[in-house]
């Protein structure tokens, strides 16, 4: 396992070919922090992507599952500070990993479904 902090001038390339090499894979994402501990956010959903917007001094990450009314999360950390890419030898268990200013962290962890199976684990 590889794990690699990328540089704030990186965000925007690193999540876009991220997200693009891991679209569909089916995702649970967690949010740590010390007011609220460890709280998943969601759970067996597919990734639509991983977006950085940064500009001058302000930055955001949005983080986007689902895909569908019935069944979508969208997450935006507002001031991230840091992120990590975690690459395992096997490629179903990457993550991404974003702190926020405030000290939460939110972690993205892969399982690789093949995106024809999506449709199939999602409701409606």
């Amino acid at each position: 396992m590889h794990t690699q902090e990328i540089s704030r001038d990186e965000w925007v390339r690193v999540l876009d070919d991220f997200s693009k090499r891991h679209e569909g894979w089916i995702v649970t994402m967690e949010v740590v922090g010390a007011t609220i501990g460890d709280q998943e956010e969601a759970s067996g959903l597919p990734l639509v992507g991983i977006g950085a917007d940064v500009k001058d001094n302000e930055s955001r990450i949005a983080v986007m599952l689902g895909g569908r009314p019935e069944a979508h999360v969208t997450r935006i950390i507002e001031v991230p500070k840091r992120v990590w890419l975690e690459r395992a030898d096997e490629p179903a268990h990457d993550a991404v990993a974003v702190e926020s200013e405030d000290g939460t962290t939110t972690i993205v962890r892969f399982q690789h479904v093949p995106p024809e199976a999506v449709d199939r684990l999602l409701p409606g």
